[in-house]
């Protein structure tokens, strides 16, 4: 099925439907996007379409509130008035434009959506455990997954065991399984390697340490000063200057009602930083949650700083003070090009109303500062320093006006794209079109496919000309009657005095 071109645009108008313009995903792995709407569009059926070409060729629709076509699905949220596409598996030939939709009585309402689809190469894998913290000690068997959380798929895993020789391939797979029937010795050691067309990389060691008894045998595994699934989180973390983060340790059920914390090491010791009281701890920009349901607790740093950069670990107040290493990397980064949004309802510039657009850089370090300029032929103006732009009509001296945001931090400035306004009528109320640069396709007051009048507007203006009829007649029979009186008494005979006498 396609949609007919000449019924959509690609302009956001008047915050009705928008999107973010660009985004990114990974070959084989699977991407989400956001397409929020105006209250008054929660009814109606969504859709998302693939634009490459014109017309844009419908992919999937929602049925309700769901929609699934091969490897993409939708889903509405009217309560959010945001309907999510996600597309699995993607591929290098998925690039391209595509359109979010909204199918009104009006007609269609369309937002453009630039999807890039690039290969990337693997991360480092991670090892996490799959058993119980205590399943080693009762000769049990313990697995071990690992999992590079980034790269185009397919990714390839293999686990190297060392000998006497090296390391040699003992399984091909992305888990490893220990038990007391195949470890040999006092002490082995083991790795991951994870691996994509684009690259390889290794895992951390894991340390298996071998107990002997009589008819028995038990064993402890260790990786990164992790003993046996006791405690684990992600080795790297990252952030960018001024916004929060936060770092989930996952524990074993053993721990639920232990005390748990979070501290930075220095040279010589782990210095706490905040710990739970409870299932909650809070120290200056860092507090702690407790899960034990889920077995996580969750470490939140407001507001990053530079210097927060650092090893830190994830710790369990017990004997033998299981701790996991993460180091957080916090970074600069400069704004991104500013997203223009329409916060108005659809129809309130035809109505001589006030019209909303917003200014948001949605990546870059804090503080971020924006301002708005007009165009004008000789210089540009600064009309504010804030990330909002009111249009009405008081404010139009000209019959066009463009304007545009700036947005800046200390590691650069972008400007977005034009806001053109047209003013169509100068009558009370004034109305006048608002639309964001990119395709040329109109946006017209008079268009019932995007817009309409109000009913009171509407009552005005017919009310006004049915007046001006009315006394246009009025004024006709007023004459015809005047004019008729004059005649009669014209042709009436006139008597002399004498006569009447």
């Amino acid at each position: 099925m396609w949609i007919p071109i000449l019924l959509i645009s690609s302009l956001p108008v008047s915050g009705a439907l928008w999107a973010k313009k660009e985004v990114r995903g990974v070959v084989g792995r699977a991407i989400t996007i956001d397409c929020h709407y105006a209250a008054e569009y929660r009814s109606y059926t969504k859709y998302w379409c693939d634009w490459k070409w014109n017309p844009c060729t419908l992919l999937v629709a929602t049925y309700g509130q769901h929609g699934q076509s091969g490897r993409v699905s939708i889903t509405d949220n009217p309560a959010r008035g945001i309907f999510t596409v996600t597309v699995e598996d993607l591929h290098s030939g998925d690039t391209g434009w595509y359109g979010c939709g909204i199918t009104t009585s009006a007609g269609l309402r369309m937002f453009a959506v630039d999807l890039q689809v690039s290969d990337e190469p693997v991360s480092v894998p991670v090892l996490r455990y799959l058993s119980p913290a205590n399943a080693s000690r009762l000769g049990g068997s313990v697995s071990v997954s690992c999992e590079s959380v980034r790269g185009s798929l397919p990714i390839h895993y293999t686990w190297y065991g060392k000998n006497e020789y090296g390391y040699s391939t003992i399984v091909s797979g992305n888990q490893l399984d220990l038990s007391c029937e195949i470890l040999t010795g006092q002490h082995r050691q083991y790795y991951c390697r994870a691996s994509n067309n684009h690259g390889t990389k290794s895992s951390e060691i894991l340390n298996v340490n071998i107990f002997n008894g009589t008819g028995t045998c038990s064993y402890v595994t260790e990786m990164n000063n992790t003993v046996s699934g006791a405690l684990w989180a992600e080795s790297e973390v990252s952030e960018i200057v001024g916004r929060p983060i936060s770092i989930d340790c996952h524990y074993a059920a053993v721990y639920r009602s232990h005390t748990k914390y979070w501290c930075r090491e220095t040279s010589c010791q782990c210095t706490h930083v905040v710990e739970t009281n409870g299932t909650h701890g809070q120290s200056g920009r860092v507090s702690m949650t407790d899960n034990p349901a889920q077995g996580i607790f969750t470490v939140t740093v407001e507001d990053i700083h530079s210097g927060d950069t650092g090893w830190y670990r994830c710790g369990i107040t017990t004997p033998g003070q299981p701790t996991v290493k993460v180091h957080l990397q916090v970074s600069g980064e400069p704004v991104s090009v500013p997203v223009l949004e329409f916060f108005s309802s659809a129809n309130v510039s035809c109505l001589g109303g006030s019209v909303t657009v917003s200014c948001d850089s949605v990546s870059g370090s804090p503080p971020i500062s924006y301002s708005w300029y007009e165009k004008t032929p000789s210089v540009d103006s600064k009309i504010s320093d804030n990330s909002v732009l009111d249009l009405h009509c008081q404010s139009f001296k000209h019959q066009h006006h463009q304007y545009y945001c700036t947005a800046s931090n200390k590691l650069g400035s972008k400007s977005s794209e034009m806001v053109n306004v047209s003013i169509s009528s100068s009558d009370v109320p004034c109305s006048f079109l608002v639309k964001i640069n990119g395709a040329g396709h109109e946006y017209s007051c008079e268009n019932p496919i995007t817009s309409s009048y109000s009913a009171s507007y509407i009552s005005w203006k017919v009310g006004r000309w049915l007046l001006f009829l009315l006394l246009v007649i009025w004024s006709i029979s007023t004459a015809v009657f005047t004019r008729g009186s004059k005649k009669r008494d014209e042709s009436e005979p006139r008597h002399s005095a004498h006569e009447l006498q």
